[in-house]
This record gives structure tokens, sequence and C-alpha cells, in this order.
């Protein structure tokens, strides 16, 4: 080899070092997802919070589709299971929120609302469950072909609503005896002073 050869190769080695370390201490550029998530998250804030459900779940809906895989695109999922259970949101509804809960939940990834998630999700499952219950026992008192007897009732239930019955009995009879007292002293009151 030449010392011309030599010499070039050196540059060669060197301009190529240099572009890779040139290329190594520049930050990796924020990726596309990363950068407009704060806008998505914002705008579709600003119209959950006009009332806007449908335009913030499509806002947020589209978002993911654009950007799948992303950890944004998971934050989406969870807005979008936070405003389907908002009770103002005609279009939501507390299953599509569990839903949307659910899947943000089962990504491996890392969540930033993690506890909010699993704290929304309890409290629209018990509500859930309490929508059920409340419907079956309107059914249930709706098919009924009579009212239950409190009386003849042994279940603890009848004998709680019996137990308030009374109670409740008890005091309009003390209201009926204090309003009696009182009509004797507003009668006895305008009665003209010397007729005793």
């Amino acid at each position: 080899m030449t010392t011309g050869s030599a010499v070039r190769l050196l540059l060669v080695l060197a301009a190529v070092g240099s572009v890779g370390c040139a290329h190594m201490l520049r930050p990796n550029p924020t990726p596309v997802a990363d950068s407009e998530w704060p806008r998505t998250l914002a705008a579709a804030q600003e119209r959950a919070g006009r009332g806007e459900f449908e335009a913030a779940d499509s806002l947020l809906g589209q978002f993911a589709r654009l950007h799948p895989g992303t950890h944004p695109a998971n934050e989406a999922m969870f807005w979008q299971g936070v405003f389907r259970l908002d009770p103002s949101n005609r279009s939501g509804s507390l299953a599509v929120g569990l839903s949307a809960l659910d899947a943000y939940l089962a990504d491996a990834r890392p969540h930033d609302h993690a506890v909010e998630a699993m704290t929304l999700r309890r409290v629209a499952a018990q509500l859930d469950a309490a929508n059920r219950l409340a419907a079956s026992a309107s059914v249930a008192v709706h098919e009924s072909p009579t009212a239950p007897n409190r009386a003849t009732d042994t279940r603890p239930e009848a004998r709680t609503d019996a137990s308030a019955d009374a109670e409740i009995k008890r005091l309009k009879d003390e209201l009926a005896k204090a309003n009696a007292e009182l009509e004797r002293i507003k009668r006895r009151l305008a009665q003209p002073p010397g007729k005793n």
C-alpha cells in the first residue's frame, strides 16, 4: 500500500467515523405520535368539555388508527373510556366505557393512567351492577300479581320494611298529637280574657 493510498484510507475512515459520531450525538427525533399527542388530547378534552363527545371520540379514534402500537395511541383509549363513561354523553354507556378501559389496561406497555383506569373501571362496574339489580327489581315488582304482605312475610328485608313502617306510623301519631295540642293552644289564646 502506498503512502497516498494509506492517507486516502485514513481520510475515508475519519469521515465515516465523524458521520457516525455526529449521528450518535444528535438526539433521537421525537416520533410523530409523541409530538401530535398533546394537541390531539387538548382538542379532544376541549370538545368533551363542551359536550361534543362524538367529536372528541372521533379525534381520539383517528389518532389511534394513525399511530397504532404507540404509547399515545394507548392513552387515547383511556380518554375514550373516560368520555364514554360520562353520564352526559348520550352516545356513551357503561358497557362501551368499560370496554375501552379494559382494552387500555390489557395493553402490556406502560400506562400514564393505570390507577385512574382501574378506579374508574371498578366504579363503572359497580354502577352497572346496581343498574342491573334495580332493573331486575323493577321487573319483579311489575310482574308480581300482588304486593307482598309484610305482616306474613318472614324474609329479613320484609321485617326491616315492617319495622320502618311501624316507626313511620309512630312518628305520624306523635305529629298528629303535637298538631292537636297546638290547635288547642291556639283556640285558648284566641278567647277573650276572663272567659276561662
